[in-house]
């Protein structure tokens, strides 16, 4: 059993086999972006840890199935966090119930989960609980809570790093809800301190150069992270503080802790997803990016309507299980059609039937110890989950520290001169390289004149078939 064509779960299985084959964690990963990216600004240890623990229990399993194993029990309990979290905001059973259902049962994560890597949504479903412990410590201040947070912080961080904005978003939504801006400052004082002292703690595993190479990598169209903060700082406060004003002035005349939170999280998640957007409107992957969040939001602005409208008609504990149990119901059938359409019909049975595992198949044969591949597409992701084969490309973009891949990739892809793309392969002494065109059942067809390799006197023709080339450099 094997997960979607599209899906990045290949990286961590990828990641993982380099682990069980005796490779260096504390070293540079040899298999993407020429070897130069450290393996910790890869993946978190955890996620690793656990899978090959789990493989040494369960050897009759392969590692995607324990993925998928691991998932299927993580997620639920983000739905139970949900609900503790919508309780925690004092909103009533019916509202926390509800919430719960239409997080689990949302469409948007099925379709997501064909193009993530499924990490994400495993530390997204950490964070309600995480949000539940600062909540419970802004109301009181205690030792034993406080270090409560620091190690949830932590852990959910080594977990996935990337979950740090939503982390620092929710924490900020539950200090406006429950502090507000009065008297505020010595427990903002505090956060800052668990916070920046987890984030001493993590980069013992990352090291200062991987948040120094987020920082200056390209993130947001084309721009470094670095100078999509500022540019995001400079326009969002002013954003949230005119429409939380006059939103909140208009119509919140009596205060909600649920309401205002479900308010804030989902003004600012739609806010980023439409800069997105509006930074690069086909880039879809790029502004579908917070689509569990949105999820998250949605399903407590569901359970909230819900409740309150279960309140002002009357309707007592037992018809309101009745509606739950309909509702549930409901969406169960919506669910197990999304679920079918973006995930079952995607699962492959025989990985070696499609176009990813035979061009690595092919690579294999060719290709010596050594020798790079210049790939593009989905079977990046999946090459190394099955085979020890150097790319320049690789599963994490976002950490890779040689930006040279970069500038290749583009003119190799979407450069009109030959020459160009001949010198870079030279440059970057690749041996092999893969070319989709649109006959191919490659899912992304990134080469915008495949026809100009043919005109390559460097290059030579040893794979041709449905669609795809491979091609090696001549000495």
């Amino acid at each position: 059993m094997y997960p979607a064509q599209t899906s990045l779960i290949p990286i961590q299985i990828a990641l993982v086999r380099f682990i069980e084959q005796g490779g260096n964690v504390f070293g540079s990963y040899p298999y993407w972006y020429l070897g130069t990216t450290p393996f910790r600004y890869l993946t978190g240890p955890i996620l690793p840890s656990i899978l090959v623990i789990l493989n040494r229990f369960f050897p009759g399993l392969s590692l995607f199935e324990i993925f998928f194993g691991l998932i299927s029990l993580i997620f639920p309990f983000g739905a139970l966090g949900l609900y503790l979290l919508v309780k925690e905001l004092k909103g009533s059973q019916q509202s926390a119930v509800l919430a719960g259902v239409f997080y689990f049962f949302g469409p948007i994560i099925p379709f997501l989960f064909r193009f993530s890597g499924g990490l994400y949504l495993m530390a997204f479903s950490f964070l309600p609980f995480i949000l539940i412990i600062y909540l419970r410590l802004l109301k009181e201040w205690t030792t034993k809570r406080a270090i409560l947070l620091f190690v949830s912080i932590s852990i959910i961080i080594l977990l996935d790093s990337l979950i740090l904005p939503s982390l620092l978003l929710g924490m900020v939504i539950v200090f406006l809800v429950q502090v507000g801006w009065k008297k505020a400052e010595e427990k903002i004082k505090k956060t800052l301190f668990i916070l920046v002292f987890s984030l001493l703690l993590v980069t013992f595993w990352y090291t200062p150069g991987y948040w120094l190479t987020l920082f200056s990598t390209p993130s947001l169209a084309g721009k470094g992270l670095m100078t999509v903060i500022l540019w995001l700082g400079r326009l969002l406060p002013v954003v949230l503080a005119l429409g939380m004003a006059v939103f909140s002035a208009k119509f919140f005349r009596k205060k909600s802790f649920l309401r205002d939170f479900c308010f804030y999280w989902l003004f600012i998640f739609i806010c980023l997803t439409l800069l997105r957007f509006l930074s690069d409107p086909d880039f879809w992957l790029d502004w579908i990016v917070y689509g569990t969040e949105l999820q998250f939001g949605l399903a407590i602005f569901g359970g909230y309507l819900l409740g309150n409208w279960a309140e002002q008609v009357g309707i007592r504990k037992i018809k309101a299980k009745v509606g739950i149990v309909l509702v549930t119901g409901m969406l169960l059938i919506i669910w197990l059609f999304v679920f079918n359409q973006t995930v079952l019909v995607a699962w492959q049975n025989d990985i070696t039937q499609t176009v990813e595992y035979q061009i690595g198949s092919r690579l294999d044969k060719v290709a010596k110890s050594g020798e790079k591949v210049f790939l593009s597409g989905t079977t990046v992701f999946w090459l190394n989950a099955f085979f020890d084969i150097s790319q320049v490309r690789g599963g994490v973009d976002q950490a890779s520290v040689d930006s040279r891949w970069r500038k290749a990739a583009w003119e190799i892809r979407e450069g009109e001169d030959p020459e160009k793309s001949l010198q870079w392969l030279r440059d970057l002494e690749i041996n092999y390289l893969v070319v989709h065109t649109e006959e191919s059942e490659e899912f992304y067809h990134d080469f915008s004149y495949p026809e100009k390799f043919e005109e390559i006197s460097g290059l030579e023709k040893v794979y041709d078939q449905n669609g795809d080339k491979i091609y090696r450099l001549l000495d």
